[in-house]
């Protein structure tokens, strides 16, 4: 018995520390660990009583016994409800169970007193010392088997629904539960040893409660599927494999007077009597978006699910109708806010964009304009990558001439027609600015100076052979140019000014001419 009790006493230690290890994760596991506790306390006081033959050793351990005793059958009533109802555990409840306890343990401690809780110290017939049982002491294990059995059939009368479910569970309890009691039984009535056999049955107890947590047998409590299907919010319905509906949910049948009023109180209903056009396919699960399905003007999203027997025919459908009025409104109004937005967003680049090439125009000749051409120098320098370029400075001759003489008007209708002519025929590589005043610059990429000054000079002699009108009066004007060009590795600013003395080398020379710069006048420029 001794050696019967250590195992029983590791049993509970070892199963005290595997429960705490998972209680945060596991139902039930914290009564277990008190369960297990209780039986290893009671299990190494056993042993003890085993290894003395001394009267008061024997009567203190005893007493010491009633509350580690106690303790583990309010442990296992916690853990069954607890498996039942998580939520049932309070403070108070707990708090009533340890009243027994208490109150038993007060009462073996004060035996000597009354003697009515424990007999004479006997030898029993195994030879060994034991503790003879009072009346008070039969009270208080009758009080543990009454709570045991009565947090048993609790728990598994407490869903008379999902009986499938409920039974099985129950048949864990009972296999929880037996063990203990009939052992005790058996020890105490029928051999009559006078041992703690009921250890041996509550540590096969707790090796079946480990068992059946691990296996997660009680984390989800039995539910009753008539009730939870009808307290759906969506329409359900059992359609047969002829297509008539053999039965409804709750929803259903409030939906069934707003699909057709005849079809209130009908038990011979058809699928196409809901007038929703729904055609069940028995190879597949099928789902129909119904608009305004209702004289209520509600959507419906329609889904039927084969139902099929062991074989894998289809002998029916499960049709669920859900109401997506509100969702499929929300995504109309999205779909058209969507829509406004992105027209407002386009609104909004096309505002840009016109603002964006407004700042780099020439708002009188509608060329490109100085920022934009410091830009585009500025960008070619830096990534020319030995490509050379040819830049063209062109000025207006006489053109104060011309503003005093036929009035500013005039003058600005020259300066478009000149920048017309210049910017006529090129290629989008090629940059046309006004630089200021009656000042155009033009940029070749590319070009050499010989290849660039042939074509301002074709350019100077469309413009002297254009007659320009304007307030009745037809004006002829030339232009003089400066050309630079670089071999790929060039600075913008020395371009500009090479360009600049070259076109004052031209206006010095008789004006309506083209002259290139010298790579004197680039190098002092740079």
């Amino acid at each position: 018995m001794t050696l019967a009790y250590g195992v029983c006493a590791s049993i509970g230690a070892h199963t005290v520390v595997a429960a705490w290890h998972v209680h945060a994760r596991r139902t039930g596991a914290l009564p277990l660990a008190g369960l297990a506790a209780g039986i290893g306390l009671w299990a190494v006081l056993a042993c003890a009583s085993t290894l003395t033959t001394d009267v008061t050793t024997l009567r203190v351990l005893a007493i010491a016994g009633i509350l580690p005793q106690g303790a583990l059958i309010a442990s296992y009533a916690v853990l069954v409800w607890t498996i039942g109802n998580p939520s049932w555990p309070t403070r108070r409840r707990i708090v009533l169970l340890s009243i027994e306890p208490v109150v038993s343990t007060a009462l073996a401690a004060t035996d000597g007193w009354h003697h009515q809780f424990f007999g004479e110290v006997a030898l029993n017939p195994l030879g060994v010392w034991v503790v003879q049982l009072g009346p008070l002491y039969w009270a208080h294990l009758l009080f543990l088997y009454f709570l045991t059995i009565w947090s048993t059939l609790h728990f598994g009368l407490a869903d008379p629904a999902a009986p499938q479910k409920k039974n099985r569970q129950l048949g864990w309890m009972l296999a929880i539960a037996l063990p203990p009691i009939v052992v005790n039984l058996l020890a105490l009535e029928v051999f009559a040893l006078g041992v703690e056999l009921t250890l041996i049955g509550m540590a096969s107890t707790v090796v079946v409660l480990r068992i059946a947590l691990d296996r997660h047998s009680f984390d989800l409590l039995p539910v009753a599927r008539e009730q939870v299907i009808d307290e759906l919010s969506d329409s359900f319905c059992i359609v047969d494999r002829a297509g008539y509906v053999r039965d409804f949910n709750r929803a259903a049948r409030r939906l069934l007077p707003h699909l057709s009023p005849g079809l209130a109180g009908r038990h011979d209903v058809r699928i196409e009597d809901f007038g929703l056009g729904v055609q069940p396919d028995p190879e597949h699960d099928t789902t129909w978006l119904v608009e305004d399905a209702t004289v209520l003007g509600i959507d419906l999203e329609i889904r039927l699910i084969v139902l099929r027997d062991p074989a894998g025919s289809c002998v029916g459908w499960a049709m669920v109708s859900r109401d997506v009025t509100t969702a499929n409104r929300q995504q109309r109004s999205l779909e058209t806010a969507n829509v406004r937005l992105r027209t407002q967003l386009d609104t909004i680049e096309a505002l840009r964009a016109e603002l964006a090439e407004q700042a780099v125009r020439d708002p009188l000749t509608g060329l490109h304009n100085r920022r934009y051409l410091t830009d585009a120098l500025t960008m070619r320098s830096a990534g020319a990558a030995g490509e050379p370029v040819c830049l063209a400075l062109v000025d207006i001759d006489h053109f104060k001439r011309v503003n005093d003489t036929y009035g500013h008007a005039v003058g600005d209708d020259v300066l478009v027609g000149v920048a017309r002519e210049l910017a006529e025929g090129q290629p989008p590589s090629v940059v046309v600015a006004r630089n200021g005043g009656e000042e155009f610059v033009l940029v070749f990429p590319g070009a050499t100076a010989e290849e660039g000054r042939t074509r301002v000079e074709a350019l100077r002699e469309r413009v002297a052979a254009h007659r320009f009108a304007a307030d009745d009066v037809t004006l002829q004007v030339t232009f003089s140019a400066g050309i630079a060009a670089s071999d790929g590795h060039f600075d913008a600013e020395a371009l500009l000014e090479g360009a600049d003395r070259a076109l004052y080398r031209a206006k010095d020379g008789g004006r309506n001419r083209t002259e290139t710069a010298s790579a004197a006048e680039l190098v002092h420029a740079v």
